[in-house]
């Protein structure tokens, strides 16, 4: 088939079809620039596949799936997305629990010695896991796909121990937060 053959054909195959797999994508992510672009990107693979593809009917469902597929690896993406702001947000709140006063530590010698101790407490009270994955992240300061990694677990079993940690460290350094 000649280009300008398989050229007429995409355009007859995209003015058929784009509207509605717009509004179908949308249904999924409600989000219309999103579903535009994940709509566009499928033809685009078509054109790519075009010398490969025969232009007729059987074509439509096919949109459809590849559209339906894209759609649930667009959710699966933005599920990642969330985890990791609801991870960035821990953070932040970690960060602002620490005043500015402890991190410039223009404190004197016998201050400084009682929060080391209090720190240490913390850290011995601590179950040996819990410990473990604490000091990954804070003495090495590895992110939490890597202590994952390391240790075996789940991302989310990284942030409960770090969250059960940061409650430990609370109660110790209540008097000085």
């Amino acid at each position: 088939m000649k280009l300008s053959d398989q050229h007429k054909d995409f355009d007859s195959l995209f003015d058929r079809y784009y509207t509605g797999l717009c509004v179908y994508a949308e249904s999924f992510i409600s989000d219309q620039q999103a579903a535009e672009d994940l709509v566009q990107e499928v033809f685009v693979n078509i054109w790519m596949k075009r010398a490969e593809l025969i232009f007729d009917e059987t074509l439509g469902p096919y949109l459809y799936r590849a559209v339906h597929n894209g759609s649930i690896q667009f959710l699966r993406q933005q599920k990642v997305r969330d985890r990791y702001n609801v991870c960035l947000n821990a953070k932040l709140t970690e960060a602002e629990l620490i005043p500015a006063e402890l991190v410039v530590m223009q404190t004197d010698p016998a201050e400084a010695d009682e929060m080391q101790r209090l720190y240490r407490q913390a850290l011995e009270q601590l179950p040996a896991k819990t410990r473990q994955i604490f000091l990954y992240s804070r003495e090495s300061e590895k992110k939490y796909s890597e202590i994952a990694e390391l240790t075996g677990l789940t991302i989310k079993s990284i942030e409960y121990h770090i969250s059960k940690a940061l409650d430990v460290f609370r109660k110790v350094l209540k008097d000085w937060l």
